[in-house]
C-alpha cells in the first residue's frame, strides 16, 4: 500500500511539471499561431488580434506574465472604451497602464518609428482609421533613452497595415514601429488606446 501511494504521488508529480513546462516552453510558429486565433488569454475581449503580430512571442510572453495579461485583457473587456477618460489609467503599478488619446494621424514622413526595451505596446484604434508601420530595415536617429523607454529611427524599408476597431496590435522590443499614421492626409480625430506591458 505505501509503495502504491508513493508510485501516484511520483507520477501525479511528474504530471505537474510536464504540464508547468508545456505552459513556457516554445512552441512552433504554427502551434502559436493556433494558441492565439483559440483565444484562451483574451478575458473576454473579442477584438481580433492583427495578422503581424508575432504569436511565439505573445504566446511565451502571456505564459511568463500571465498575471498581468489577464488584467490587461480584463481591462479592455470591462470597460466602454468610447467614453474612458483622455489620459493614463493604472492598471497594476509599475508593470501595465492605459494611455488613452485623441489626434489627428500624421502623414507618413512625419510619425516616428520606434521601439521599446522594456514594455510592450498594445494598440487599439477606438475610433477612426489609420496606419500601423514595422519597419524591415532602420537606422538609429537617437538612441535608446532608458528613463522614456524608446528609440527612434529613420527607415525607407516598411511594411504598412491598416488599423481600425476591427483588430489590435502588438510590439515587442524586436519591432520597429511607425504607429498612428495616415497615406493622404486628413482632419479626422481618432481615439485610440495604447497599453504598456512589462516585457519579461
Amino acid at each position: 500500500m505505501p509503495t502504491m501511494k508513493i508510485v501516484t504521488l511520483f507520477s501525479m508529480l511528474h504530471l505537474f511539471t510536464f504540464l508547468s513546462f508545456a505552459q513556457t516552453f516554445p512552441l512552433s510558429n504554427m502551434e502559436a499561431t493556433r494558441w492565439v486565433k483559440e483565444g484562451e488569454w483574451n478575458n473576454g475581449w473579442k477584438i481580433t488580434p492583427h495578422k503581424s503580430i508575432n504569436c511565439t512571442e505573445f504566446q511565451q510572453q502571456y505564459h511568463k506574465n500571465k498575471d498581468v495579461w489577464d488584467r490587461v485583457f480584463h481591462f479592455l473587456a470591462n470597460n466602454d472604451l468610447s467614453t474612458l477618460s483622455i489620459g493614463k489609467h493604472s492598471i497594476i503599478d509599475n508593470r501595465c497602464w492605459a494611455i488613452v488619446s485623441e489626434y489627428t494621424p500624421k502623414n507618413l514622413e512625419e510619425g516616428n518609428i520606434e521601439s521599446h526595451r522594456k514594455f510592450i505596446d498594445l494598440q487599439y484604434v477606438i475610433r477612426g482609421k489609420e496606419y500601423m508601420g514595422i519597419a524591415k530595415r532602420a537606422n538609429v536617429r537617437n538612441e535608446y533613452n532608458e528613463k522614456r523607454d524608446v528609440a527612434f529611427y529613420n527607415s525607407k524599408k516598411i511594411k504598412y497595415y491598416s488599423a481600425d476597431n476591427n483588430t489590435f496590435f502588438l510590439f515587442f522590443p524586436s519591432d520597429i514601429h511607425q504607429p498612428s499614421v495616415c497615406k493622404k492626409q486628413t482632419n479626422d480625430i481618432n481615439r485610440k488606446i495604447v497599453i504598456k506591458v512589462e516585457y519579461l
